[in-house]
C-alpha cells in the first residue's frame, strides 16, 4: 500500500497561511523642490489680515548728470508711485480618520503609516502650490521651429513643435535677460538657479555647447549623468517640473524654470503642521489626524523668472 503523506497541499492545508511582510513600503515618488524658491518673506506687518500687500520703490527716473548753476535753486523732482504685491492667505489641509477596528485588526500598524502618508501630502500639496504661483510668470523664453523666442518677438507656446529641444542658446538667453533685468543672483558666481524636467536634461546633455567640453576636458558630469552648472545656471533636475499638453497638435511642452532672488514671496500665518484631532463620538472608536497650514505665495519679482518652454527628444517614450 502506498505512502500518504501528511502534507501542505491537501491533509493539512488548513495549517498553511499566506505569510505577510509587516515591514510596510512606500510608492516611488520625487522630492519637493519648489519651496526652495522662496526667499521673501514680508518684513515688518501692521497686521495679520486675509491679504497682505508689500510695497517697491521704484529709483528716480532721471539721473541728475546736468551741473548745477551757482545762482538758480535745483528743482524739485518726485520719485516714482511705489508698486504693489499681494498675497492672499488660505487655509490648506488634509485629513484622516482610523477606526478602532481597523487598529485592533490590521496585522501592520497603521498609525505611522497614516501619519507618513499624510506628512507626504503635505509637503506635495505646499510644492504644488508653490510651482503654480511660479508658472504664471510673464517672462517666457522657448523655441518656435528651431529659433529662440521670448514674449517679446512673438514666441507661442502652441507653436512648440516636437523637435523644439533645449539647447544652449535658450540657458544663454535666459541667464542673459535675468541679469539685464538686475535679477539678484544666488551666490557669489552670480550662478541663478534652474529647474527641468529629466526630458529635457537629456536634450542639454546631447547639446553640443554642453557636451563638447565634458568630453576632452572633464568627463566627471558625463559619468555621473549630472548637467551641473552651464552657462551661469545651476541645474535642478526634477520630474515635478510642469509639463502642457499645449504644444503644436496638442504636443507635450516641458516648462523649465530660470530663476534669481526674490521671484516668489511667502507670507505665512501657520506653518504646515500635523494635527491630531479630539475623539468626538460615543463610544471613541473613530481617531482623526490630519495637516493644516494657513499661508499664501505670490510672484514678488517677475524680473526674477523666466519660464522656458520646450519639447524633449524622449517626450514619447
Amino acid at each position: 500500500m502506498a505512502d500518504v503523506y501528511t502534507d501542505a497541499g491537501s491533509a493539512w492545508s488548513n495549517a498553511v497561511a499566506t505569510g505577510y511582510d509587516k515591514f510596510l513600503e512606500y510608492q516611488l515618488r520625487s522630492q519637493p523642490v519648489f519651496r526652495q524658491l522662496v526667499d521673501k518673506h514680508p518684513v515688518n506687518l501692521t497686521n495679520i489680515g486675509p491679504t497682505i500687500t508689500l510695497s517697491i520703490a521704484s529709483e528716480f527716473a532721471a539721473l541728475a548728470t546736468t551741473p548745477l548753476s551757482e545762482t538758480t535753486d535745483v528743482a524739485a523732482v518726485a520719485p516714482p508711485n511705489l508698486s504693489r504685491v499681494t498675497v492672499t492667505l488660505n487655509e490648506y489641509g488634509n485629513a484622516d480618520i482610523t477606526t478602532l477596528r481597523l487598529k485592533q485588526l490590521a496585522f501592520i500598524a497603521p498609525d505611522p503609516a497614516v501619519a507618513h502618508l499624510l506628512g507626504l501630502n503635505m509637503v506635495d500639496s505646499i510644492d504644488q502650490l508653490v510651482r503654480s504661483v511660479v508658472d504664471g510668470a510673464t517672462h517666457v523664453i522657448g523655441v518656435n521651429g528651431g529659433t529662440v523666442k521670448t514674449e517679446s518677438t512673438s514666441f507661442a507656446t502652441a507653436s512648440v513643435t516636437a523637435t523644439d529641444y533645449m539647447n544652449y542658446a535658450v540657458i544663454r538667453d535666459a541667464v542673459a535677460l535675468l541679469r539685464r533685468r538686475n535679477s539678484p543672483s544666488w551666490d557669489v558666481r552670480g550662478s541663478y538657479l534652474a529647474f527641468i524636467h529629466p526630458d529635457v536634461s537629456v536634450d542639454i546633455k546631447s547639446d553640443t555647447g554642453w557636451l563638447s567640453p565634458h568630453q576632452y576636458v572633464d568627463t566627471m558630469n558625463i559619468y555621473n549623468a549630472e548637467v551641473g552648472a552651464y552657462l551661469g545656471a545651476r541645474f535642478v533636475e526634477s520630474p515635478r517640473c510642469t509639463i502642457g499638453t499645449d504644444g503644436a497638435t496638442g504636443g507635450k511642452v516641458y516648462r523649465s524654470y530660470f530663476v534669481g532672488r526674490q521671484g516668489v514671496v511667502e507670507a505665512v500665518v501657520s506653518e504646515p503642521h500635523v494635527v491630531v484631532g479630539p475623539q468626538t463620538d460615543k463610544l471613541r472608536r473613530f481617531f482623526p489626524i490630519g495637516w493644516l497650514a494657513h499661508m499664501g505665495w505670490s510672484i514678488f519679482r517677475q524680473e526674477s523668472l523666466e519660464i522656458g518652454k520646450t519639447s524633449s527628444s524622449i517626450a514619447a517614450l
